[in-house]
């Protein structure tokens, strides 16, 4: 027999097909946003939650990072945040999301905005932005104004320059860095946000599910960590002895990497939470993925740690069988959950979260030896094999998993196509992704090295 519930007196639907000018709406917003403070206010508090991340990436970074290194990496995303927030301001914004000119749009995709009255946020005041219903015209449940848009998007430019911040600490100075990251965001994070969340955007219109950045925000800047670290140092280091490059490996701070962790961790609630834009079920369910993919990503770091060490011990010492796994797997376990989840989370039933931690854990750790031990060396914060690496995970897992009546709402994907066909349109947003940014970072690593001296 099911289960009866008593409720209060139902309230009077509110009228949700109310029409109204831009002009009417700029004189007096509260009138048609009045039904959305607390929508509003998730938002506003996931976007500082979001801010939290960068943060917890400064510490956690400065505390997986070489002595020498830690001050830079301490520093340089809180720069990069700065910069970034500049640049979302004057044109960012508008590459990323304003409506688009028919000559920036081909074949029916918006590769980038075209429209000026977004720089400088001339006009973003209270222009309606909600989750876009099945076509690119309607827009589904309660709308928040597009300021508060404008600040959450904002964060998840300034978040994504910082993994990539992280990665170009010790390839180049601080002023030829800042040089980078300014086209880096113009030219490669605004077209692939747009791709992304636009709805005319060109993953967007072909199915990919990207709920919160798997793409955008970790296969992105996890390419182009790669692509920076096969460009050679700013200055070489001193050849070491082979104790000296095995304690080189050992993290700076314990103290930082998991203080920094558990702030990622906290931040990553308004992360995925937050792309739901409102107070919903929806943000409630993406929040809950979120934290069941952590526990399940750390709780398997710490087992794949403990089995390698039980597999040395057995022959050199028994004693030693349940020797205590480093914290250290455990951080990054977690850390692989949260990135595999990211695309996932408002697309798929919290009873499968757990997946999206356990599978990201083994390829991320499968990844960050093959990367370090054969290709990318470099690396040394393994923000490729965790942030691509995870991302690219949840989002062929995503394929797999996704259900398309998720707490009252529908995926804008064509319920007819196969699994494997969903599957194979992530796969492509992702490869498209990585070789343009591939492409660009190593030239502009080519085009600027003779200019190096008067930048620096």
């Amino acid at each position: 027999m099911d289960e009866v519930f008593t409720f209060g007196p139902v309230p009077a639907a509110p009228q949700m097909n109310v029409t109204a000018t831009y002009a009417e709406l700029k004189s007096s917003p509260e009138l048609y946003f009045e039904e959305s403070g607390a929508d509003i206010g998730w938002m506003m508090s996931s976007s500082v939650l979001v801010f939290l991340m960068i943060a917890g990436l400064c510490l956690h970074f400065s505390g997986i990072s070489r002595p020498q290194k830690t001050l830079t990496l301490v520093r340089l995303p809180l720069i990069t945040t700065a910069a970034v927030g500049c640049i979302w301001y004057t044109w960012g914004y508008s590459l990323a999301f304003s409506p688009a000119t028919y000559s920036t749009t081909f074949g029916g995709v918006s590769w980038y905005g075209g429209d000026m009255k977004a720089n400088a946020y001339l006009d973003v005041t209270a222009r309606p932005v909600g989750i876009q219903g099945p076509d690119s015209n309607s827009m589904r449940g309660r709308k928040i104004p597009e300021m508060v848009y404008v600040f959450y998007q904002g964060m998840f430019a300034c978040f994504t320059a910082s993994l990539v911040a992280g990665g170009a600490a010790g390839k180049m100075r601080v002023g030829r860095f800042l040089l980078f990251i300014t086209l880096w965001v113009t030219l490669v994070y605004c077209p692939i946000a747009r791709w992304t969340w636009h709805p005319q955007g060109w993953s967007k219109l072909r199915g990919a599910m990207d709920f919160a950045g798997g793409t955008a925000v970790h296969v992105c800047s996890g390419s182009s960590v790669a692509a920076f670290a096969q460009q050679p140092s700013a200055a070489p280091p001193p050849r070491q002895s082979d104790l000296e490059m095995e304690q080189a490996q050992l993290p700076y701070s314990i103290n930082h990497m998991v203080v920094g962790t558990a702030l990622l961790w906290i931040g990553w609630f308004g992360f995925n939470g937050g792309s739901a834009l409102g107070a919903n079920l929806r943000a409630v369910s993406a929040c809950l993925a979120t934290q069941t993919a952590a526990c399940a990503g750390g709780t398997i770091g710490l087992l794949l740690q403990w089995g390698a060490i039980r597999l040395d011990r057995i022959a050199e010492d028994p004693d030693q069988l349940f020797h205590t796994p480093s914290i250290q797997e455990f951080c990054d376990g977690v850390i692989a959950g949260l990135v595999a989840i990211t695309p996932a989370a408002g697309y798929v039933p919290v009873k499968y979260a757990s997946v999206f931690g356990v599978v990201a854990a083994v390829v991320c750790k499968i990844l960050r030896i093959i990367f370090s031990t054969f290709l990318l060396r470099e690396d040394r914060l393994f923000v490729f094999a965790v942030h691509a690496g995870g991302g690219a995970t949840g989002m062929l897992l995503t394929a797999f998993f996704a259900e398309y009546a998720l707490i009252g709402s529908r995926l804008e994907v064509d319920e007819e196509l196969t699994t494997g066909i969903l599957a194979t349109k992530p796969l492509a947003s992702m490869v498209t992704v990585d070789l343009w940014i591939e492409r660009w970072v190593l030239d502009f690593g080519k085009d600027t090295r003779c200019a190096q001296a008067i930048i620096c």
